[in-house]
């Protein structure tokens, strides 16, 4: 992982932890809910939980029975993982996940990655290293925002309603900063390089999901109503099955 990247997210921490809010802020739930619903019952289960962030939901895993390793390359991140978010079933580890993972092959039953994708530089190397550690057959799902839509500037109507998007240089693969919680960096590629990297590591995708917001959310954020129109997040899961079996 460029040095850059975790840089500046050793210095958003602080404020990317108070705003998420535990997963419990607006966008979070929207992706989690598809994450959750893909992930199933996971009491008993090794889960590896790549760039877990600040551990929020690296704990949620644990309380529910899983027996989780947490990763991030952020120091500052896994700081404040291990001062809130601790369990008996939980261990935090600072790994570049563009490089080899220090786990053993065939390890974990599950690998996690929550918007973890698009702020790595290179993704191939990550996933063969996901497809390595994972059991066959195995599960790996994550949750990115929507390649084909995050980018783009929302058009209004006259009565200042986002109605859609102009999406322009979809394909071109390119790096954009983002401000949302301090100078962050956001590495655009199509849909079909996900696809494709899943494919290259001896994994197929079983399922994909393109979330949008519980009806309870909208009534208590009506102003977000929009999220109905365009998806802002794909969540996908891919299985890892024996090279013998993958055609």
């Amino acid at each position: 992982m460029r040095v850059d990247s975790i840089n500046h997210w050793d210095i958003a921490a602080e404020t990317y932890s108070e705003e998420n809010n535990q997963g419990r802020n607006f966008h979070s739930q929207i992706y989690l809910a598809a994450v959750n619903e893909l992930l199933g019952n996971v009491k008993g289960k090794r889960v590896l939980d790549a760039g877990c962030g600040d551990g929020f939901f690296s704990l949620e895993l644990a309380r529910k029975g899983a027996l989780v390793k947490a990763v991030d390359g952020s120091d500052a991140m896994l700081n404040i993982a291990k001062r809130k978010h601790v369990h008996h079933n939980l261990q935090y580890y600072n790994m570049n996940l563009t490089r080899k993972l220090t786990f053993e092959d065939r390890f974990f039953d599950i690998v996690v990655a929550n918007m973890l994708l698009m702020d790595i530089p290179e993704i191939n190397s990550f996933v063969s290293e996901v497809a390595r550690v994972l059991k066959k057959p195995g599960t790996f799902i994550f949750s990115v925002t929507h390649p084909c839509f995050f980018l783009s500037d929302w058009e209004e109507n006259k009565n200042n309603i986002k109605v859609y998007k102009k999406i322009g240089n979809y394909l071109d693969e390119r790096v954009e900063e983002l401000n949302f919680w301090g100078k962050t960096l956001h590495y655009h590629r199509p849909l079909s390089r996900y696809i494709e990297a899943v494919e290259k590591a001896g994994m197929y995708v079983s399922s994909l999901r393109e979330p949008v917001p519980s009806r309870e959310s909208i009534e208590l954020y009506p102003e977000q109503e929009y999220h109905y129109r365009i998806p802002s997040f794909l969540v996908m899961r891919a299985k890892s099955i024996e090279a013998s079996d993958f055609t």
